[in-house]
C-alpha cells in the first residue's frame, strides 16, 4: 500500500465520496477499481491490514493517486480503532473542503460510524455507513414514497438512455429535463437529481453535467 498525508486539494465537484475502513473490510480491496469508477474520491484508512493488491493494478492505481482520485493513508500507531478516527478526520477534513452537495459514504462493519455518518447529516451533508457483513442490521422496507421515487429514477434513466446524444449539458438544464418529464409531480424534480447524484449516475462539475453511462443503465434496469 501507498502511504501518503498530503490533504485533498479543494474541489467545487459535486460528486460522491467513499471512506472505506479497510481495517474493517480488508476484502474490499478486491472491489477499488470498481470503486474508483463509481465514486469521484477515494480515501482508504488501515493501520495493520494484510491486504494485498495485484501487481498489474499498480501502474493505473498510482495514476488514480497522482490525480487525488485515490488517497491511501495507513496511521501511525495501530491501536484497535486507528482507523475509525482516520475516517473520522477525513471526512470533517473533506467537509470543509469540497462542495456542500457531496454525497459521503463510509464502508465499514464497525457501526459506531454511525456519529460521523450523523455529525455529517448535522452539518446538512448527505452521508451514510454501508457494511458488508452478512448479519448488518437490515433496514426497513423502503416506504410508498421512496419506491415512488425509485421508479421515477428508473423512468428517467430510461430516457437518458434513449436520449443520449441531446442530454442536458448544464445542471439548469438537466433541472428543467426533469421538470418537463414529470410535469404532474413537480415537487419530485429536486429529489430526483439529488437521488441520481447520490447513485453515481451523474456528477456535476462547475454546473456542467457528468453522466454515468453504466450506473444510468443499472438504474433503468433495476
Amino acid at each position: 500500500m501507498i502511504d501518503d498525508n498530503q490533504s485533498t486539494n479543494q474541489d467545487d465537484e459535486i460528486g460522491r465520496i467513499l471512506l472505506l475502513d479497510l481495517e474493517n473490510c480488508p476484502d474490499q480491496i478486491h472491489q477499488l477499481q470498481t470503486n474508483l469508477e463509481q465514486f469521484s474520491q477515494v480515501v482508504i484508512c488501515y493501520a495493520r491490514t494484510g491486504a494485498k493488491i495485484p501487481l498489474d493494478w499498480l501502474i493505473p492505481l498510482s495514476a488514480t493517486v497522482s490525480s487525488n482520485k485515490l488517497k491511501i493513508f495507513k496511521m501511525a500507531s495501530g491501536g484497535k480503532n486507528a482507523a475509525d478516527f482516520g475516517i473520522c478526520f477525513f471526512a470533517g477534513v473533506l467537509m470543509q473542503q469540497l462542495h456542500e452537495e457531496t454525497h459521503f459514504v463510509i464502508l465499514s462493519n464497525d457501526t459506531d460510524l454511525e456519529h460521523v455518518v450523523n455529525l455529517l447529516k448535522s452539518q446538512g451533508r448527505s452521508a451514510e455507513r454501508i457494511g458488508t457483513q452478512r448479519n448488518e442490521k437490515k433496514t426497513t422496507e423502503p416506504t410508498l414514497e421512496a419506491k415512488a421515487l425509485l421508479t421515477l429514477i428508473k423512468i428517467y434513466c430510461m430516457h437518458l438512455i434513449t436520449y443520449r446524444k441531446n442530454r442536458p449539458k448544464r445542471k439548469d438544464t438537466l433541472l428543467n429535463s426533469i421538470k418537463n418529464k414529470f410535469k404532474d409531480a413537480p415537487n419530485a424534480v429536486p429529489e430526483v437529481f439529488k437521488l441520481l447524484r447520490k447513485q453515481g449516475a451523474i456528477t456535476v462539475s462547475d454546473s456542467k453535467v457528468i453522466y454515468n453511462d453504466k450506473k444510468i443503465k443499472e438504474l433503468a434496469d433495476q
